[in-house]
């Protein structure tokens, strides 16, 4: 019987089948560059919330909430809830907490720029007033993923309070453990005799510093405000923009906003890597007032032990309305 193809179909059925069997070659440098972000490699998957155990470089600088519950009736740790309105804290705070406030209980008003940090007799006398002790354990926490209670801790360090922690997550993570906040009053403790230390240059900054190390390459800058700041489309002061050279990295890249603890110590560590912050340069923070730069100094300092961070405490408000400092 004779075949019912065609020679001539038979010859194109065959190379139709080698076409569909012959390896793909891969796309040219050309190619690849034309195509879409979303058809590129995709980035590395972000790490999961940071747990309980992470290991950072000073581990004695955060507890987590079983440490908190362990230390509730301490007499020698005084837990300070760190927020900027008393409704707050009255709405819910943790069992034995003191409130202080941190705009102005924290913070210079005789200064000419807004936000400076208290004098070293205002926290005497502000501590005095609590009724903290020297040889206190002061633990700090607010309800913002962090960023009260990092500046709180940053200034107590800069008048070298011997030991201050911070509880990772605050409110959010005390909640998110099972706990319920108390909104019953707290008796004022009798009042003592703190006396401040001495300020720590180290971890403090001035506009005149920051303009002698822009040109420094071993100095790098960073800004811990939000895009629009950084590229002066969102304007906070007499002009928009960035200290010359400085590099971008937003703060809340730091923290699980879910229930507001820092992220995982190598997952910071590759975010400030990548971005150009090695551990063997100084790095100063800065934002808009000083708030976000002490929380970026916290993550640096404290979870990466990044030798040389120094906070510019009058940040973006002292330097934009100086019309002498360059910006870009």
């Amino acid at each position: 019987m004779r075949s019912r193809f065609s020679l001539p179909l038979l010859f194109l059925i065959l190379a139709l089948v080698m076409t569909a069997c012959a390896p793909v070659a891969p796309p040219t440098a050309a190619e690849a560059a034309a195509q879409p972000a979303t058809e590129q490699a995709a980035e590395p998957a972000e790490p999961a919330a940071a747990s309980e155990t992470t290991s950072v470089a000073a581990p004695e600088s955060l507890v987590d909430t079983e440490w908190v519950v362990a230390h509730q009736d301490d007499p020698n740790v005084r837990f300070l809830a760190i927020s900027s309105k008393q409704e707050d804290f009255d709405s819910g705070h943790l069992p034995n907490a003191i409130y202080v406030n941190l705009g102005e209980d924290l913070t210079n008003p005789a200064d000419s720029t807004q936000g400076q940090i208290l004098t070293q007799e205002a926290l005497g006398e502000l501590f005095s007033r609590l009724g903290i002790e020297n040889d206190d354990t002061l633990v700090v926490y607010d309800g913002n993923n962090n960023l009260l209670s990092a500046r709180a801790y940053w200034a107590f360090k800069y008048y070298q309070h011997a030991d201050v922690r911070l509880y990772n997550g605050g409110a959010k993570k005390w909640v998110a453990d099972g706990n319920s906040l108390s909104t019953e009053a707290v008796a004022a403790l009798p009042a003592t005799e703190y006396m401040a230390g001495d300020a720590d240059p180290d971890l403090r900054t001035t506009g005149e510093y920051v303009l002698e190390h822009l040109d420094d390459p071993s100095t790098v800058v960073c800004d811990t405000r939000g895009p629009g700041e950084y590229a002066g489309t969102d304007v906070r002061a007499d002009r928009g923009g960035h200290i010359p050279g400085a590099i971008n990295v937003e703060w809340v890249n730091t923290v699980n906003s879910e229930d507001g603890t820092f992220k995982d110590t190598t997952y910071l560590a590759d975010l400030y890597q990548r971005a150009g912050f090695a551990p063997d340069k100084q790095v100063i923070t800065y934002c808009q007032t000083g708030v976000r730069g002490a929380h970026t100094w916290f993550v640096l300092s404290e979870l990466l032990d990044y030798p040389q961070v120094r906070n510019y405490d009058g940040s973006w408000i002292e330097w934009a309305n100086d019309p002498s400092k360059p910006l870009e």
